[in-house]
């Protein structure tokens, strides 16, 4: 809060002399003054000069291809970044299906400057978009957000010594997407491939790792069992980068299971001197029923545990995804679109009075195909996957 400047009732009185008349300190004073005047003026013009180079230094002028936070400039237009993913034929999904890039309107403007300056922006776009008919591209408000490379995604993983899945099964297809991403593979990249039979194989391939129940149970839940046993199975998929370790956590209910607390807890006190933060993306919806009070006790029960650790552990609130048309109508009091609003905007700032950041998953996903009215394929869990990445890359790294 800024407080006003004092204000004097009176100004101090000096002493008055005859006109004609000079006091006997009078010649000395105007040395005095003379000497305060020109080092005054000096203080001033010094003072002036470091704030403007200061501004020099900080403003991004339009010649400059610079730009805010911790993202790559990227100067080269949107290419298939899944040309070469495992699978890519056989699944019949490119990015350029999925996103779609900002346009400049005028020649004159910077693409980059098109892009979200900031974290804040970047989650009110995200959330707050739509799409211009069902199953189309998804525009985000008012700016754009990115869609990195395997390699930019590497990058962005360094900058943390862990990032942590905790949520329902809607976070779960979210994480498993995360896992195609960095293994490069859209045909089984979210799955443990090497405890299937091949008849498995076959059966849960792309989409159907996602929607079919028996496909479900073979779901990666962190990237160590990958590392472990990946190489030795005779379908490898390795990571295209392994040096971040992540895990999902899976939860139903508030308080959770205490061998979810214990691992956790592993995870914070692993390299309790590093100064890379931990970083946290968590959700908690259908599982509960949207119940509200259930949501709010996981905040909170998860955000005292990381705050015990005195470790640097953003989190990121995840939104439920919108009811599809294939809702079933028992669910539509209790699940359908008017409840999960509700919960959206509800529970998205019980996160902002925990300080916790909050994505939405609604505008999304209301115009997208869902398979059951619940759950969503691939090319829905793939760019939720990437707004994740983008709200990582948006973190401070210390």
């Amino acid at each position: 809060m800024a407080y006003p400047f004092p204000r004097f009732s009176s100004a101090p009185q000096t002493p008055q002399y005859l006109k004609g008349v000079e006091s006997p300190s009078s010649s000395q004073s105007r040395g005095f003054d003379k000497a305060r005047s020109y080092t005054t003026r000096w203080l001033l013009l010094s003072i002036a000069t470091a704030l403007i180079f200061l501004v020099f230094l900080t403003k991004p002028f339009a010649s400059h291809s610079r730009q805010t936070d911790r993202i790559p400039f990227l100067d080269s237009d949107i290419d298939d970044f899944f040309n070469h993913f495992e699978g890519r034929q056989d699944c019949g999904i490119a990015s350029t299906d999925l996103y779609i890039p900002p346009i400049p309107f005028h020649a004159t403007t910077k693409k980059h400057s098109l892009y979200c300056p900031n974290r804040a922006k970047l989650l009110e776009a995200m959330s707050g978009g739509g799409r211009h008919g069902f199953d189309t591209p998804y525009f985000p408000l008012g700016c754009h957000f990115r869609w990195y490379s395997t390699s930019e995604i590497c990058m962005i993983l360094d900058r943390f010594d862990s990032v942590v899945f905790i949520g329902d099964n809607t976070l779960r297809n979210i994480y498993s997407a995360f896992n195609m991403l960095l293994r490069e593979n859209m045909v089984l990249g979210g799955l443990r491939q090497w405890e299937m039979k091949e008849s498995d194989r076959e059966a849960c391939r792309c989409e159907n790792q996602l929607t079919r129940p028996e496909c479900l149970g073979y779901s990666i839940l962190d990237s160590r069992s990958v590392r472990s046993n990946d190489a030795a199975s005779g379908h490898s998929s390795p990571y295209f980068c392994d040096r971040t370790p992540h895990v999902f956590i899976p939860i139903d209910r508030s308080p959770a299971a205490e061998d979810q607390h214990t691992a956790f807890k592993s995870i914070l006190h692993r390299e309790p001197d590093s100064y890379k933060p931990i970083a946290v993306i968590h959700s908690l919806s259908l599982a509960t029923s949207l119940a509200w009070p259930t949501a709010t006790s996981s905040m909170d029960e998860w955000v005292t545990l990381a705050d015990m650790s005195q470790r640097n552990v953003p989190f990121l609130w995840v939104g439920p995804n919108a009811a599809g048309h294939l809702k079933p109508p028992s669910q539509i009091l209790s699940q359908g679109n008017n409840a999960l609003w509700h919960y959206t905007i509800e529970m998205a700032k019980e996160a902002e009075a925990r300080q916790l950041d909050a994505l939405g998953m609604y505008n999304f996903t209301l115009q997208a195909g869902s398979w059951d009215g619940t759950y969503y394929g691939q090319e829905v869990v793939l760019v939720q996957a990437m707004m994740v990445i983008n709200w990582l890359c948006r973190l401070e790294s210390t």
